[in-house]
């Protein structure tokens, strides 16, 4: 093989595996491919935006990506993310890219059955799931009715399933409220935002406070009681 054949290997093999990540929602470095392929970040530049012109990037903090428009298509990526922030992760001995490929390109039966308990009523998305989403992620402060009662103030923290019901762990005054979604009203997104704290993370996700959700508000009720006696 000539030298010039070798080259054009190299520069085959290297844009297959530039675009096999970014169509796999990677962000990739160019100093990090630099090393990775021994090529100077000239050779990069001419990759991205030359070779690859055709394809759709954005460009941030030295790192290439696919821009959302060429992305109509969720990766195996996005799944294992998506499995990972709702917690089904913990399910599996391992959920990566070897296991989704057994189990996505097969055209037969789930092998899996992992029971929950479906819930005892569905929230509407449209009528505030969606909302509080939003508000978690962005760290937003909401305001609702909950049971007649106007919070103005509320930063959200989890949207928490158990036991067949959706429970919104906000804190108030920087205490730990609990709201069962069901009894949510006029939920509003605010333009206000707040800093989570992490004792406030760690304590919402115990697995003592989980279990105990749906008694939240008797137990709050039987303190305030008790104390003002």
């Amino acid at each position: 093989m000539s030298a010039q054949e070798r080259r054009h290997d190299r520069l085959a093999y290297r844009l297959a595996s530039i675009i096999s990540r970014l169509f796999n929602g990677e962000s990739l470095s160019v100093a990090a491919l630099a090393r990775e392929f021994n090529v100077s970040l000239r050779t990069l530049d001419r990759d991205f935006n030359t070779r690859l012109v055709g394809l759709d990037m954005d460009y941030r903090e030295g790192c290439y990506r696919l821009a959302d428009s060429q992305r109509p298509f969720r990766t195996d990526r996005d799944i294992i993310q998506f499995a990972s922030i709702t917690d089904v992760k913990q399910f599996f001995p391992a959920l990566d890219r070897k296991l989704l490929s057994v189990l996505l390109n097969r055209e037969r039966d789930s092998p899996y059955i992992v029971y929950n308990a479906p819930p005892k009523r569905l929230p509407s998305l449209f009528g505030g799931f969606y909302v509080i989403t939003q508000a978690i992620v962005e760290n937003r402060i909401i305001r609702f009715v909950y049971e007649g009662l106007k919070h103005s103030a509320a930063e959200p923290y989890k949207l928490i399933y158990f036991a067949g019901d959706w429970y919104l762990c906000a804190a108030i005054n920087n205490i730990i409220q609990v709201f069962d979604m069901h009894h949510l009203s006029d939920i509003t997104l605010t333009i206000s935002t707040f800093v989570k704290k992490e004792a406030i993370n760690n304590i919402i996700s115990e697995e003592k406070f989980i279990t105990a959700l749906p008694h939240f508000q008797y137990i709050k009720a039987l303190t305030a009681s008790e104390s003002g006696q």
